[in-house]
């Protein structure tokens, strides 16, 4: 058996060496997944196997290189979901949870049936979220790296398989019959953004990137969302805190009642809009 408090004290060091930001949460997140229980369990626990000890100490490893504590475990936690993650996929941010509170919020007020998009789907956090909390509606994910497909067809299977996964580009995704809602947690960073360790050398930085100023493929997205949603569809888009002014810009042309949305924080973190009634062909 292995002592529990000699084994944390051992990791933490370890983990500052490494400039690991947070080493005695980190060791204690990571613990807590070894054994299966919350953090607050651990003061309970004394001892571990041999064989837990040296699962912890592989992990710690890990994260003394930086790797993030989600691909790590192969698990990230959002809203009411356990989702399946690792390299090739973007982890899902606790932040993109108001955007869902905000999206099931105007879902429960709506008429049926409905039908919701979401686009550049990655891990399926926000559409999984969604078939999750309300199953009735008919949820499109959309994805088109194979790398983040594959956890997405996974999460989606363990989650909600009544989620439809679709391989395409928002750049020409098309549907037959427009749809009610649109959510998206586009790319969005500028590309000379400098990014910490964790980030930069190991998530997919084509889900990160926005290109130029970030805005270039926000605005693809902006593009796709107006082709897919009928006159009075409710559209949900993630953004940085600096940029609610060129969202607001860039959705003026197609949508109205836009709207920032602001995090715990106080800062601008999501915005919504209304289509507009759709234009006619002369």
């Amino acid at each position: 058996m292995a002592e529990i408090k000699q084994l944390l004290l051992e990791a933490e060091t370890i983990l500052t060496k490494a400039n690991i930001e947070n080493p005695k949460l980190d060791a204690q997140l990571l613990l807590s997944e070894v054994l299966q229980i919350s953090r607050a369990e651990l003061i309970l626990k004394s001892e571990i196997s041999i064989e837990q000890a040296s699962i912890f100490s592989n992990y710690v490893r890990q994260r003394s290189e930086h790797r993030p504590i989600q691909y790590i475990t192969g698990l990230a936690y959002f809203r009411y979901l356990t989702l399946r993650v690792g390299e090739g996929v973007l982890i899902p941010r606790p932040e993109t949870e108001g955007l869902v509170s905000g999206v099931v919020e105007q879902i429960n007020v709506a008429d049926r049936p409905i039908t919701l998009v979401d686009l550049g789907s990655g891990s399926g956090a926000i559409a999984l979220a969604v078939a999750y909390e309300i199953p009735d509606v008919k949820v499109i994910a959309v994805e088109n790296s194979e790398g983040a497909l594959t956890w997405l067809r996974k999460n989606a299977e363990l989650v909600a398989p009544q989620v439809e996964v679709v391989s395409a580009d928002v750049k020409d995704f098309e549907l037959a019959k427009k749809v009610d809602f649109v959510t998206a947690n586009p790319p969005y960073l500028p590309q000379d953004e400098t990014l910490p360790r964790e980030v930069a050398e190991f998530e997919p930085s084509a889900a990160l990137r926005g290109g130029g100023n970030g805005m270039e493929i926000p605005i693809q997205f902006i593009s796709c969302a107006a082709k897919l949603l009928k006159a009075g569809g409710y559209f949900a888009i993630e953004h940085g805190e600096d940029q609610a002014e060129s969202m607001k810009f860039a959705l003026s042309n197609h949508f109205t009642e836009v709207t920032v949305h602001y995090d715990l924080t106080g800062r601008p973190r999501w915005t919504s809009a209304i289509r507009k009634a759709l234009e006619v062909s002369k």
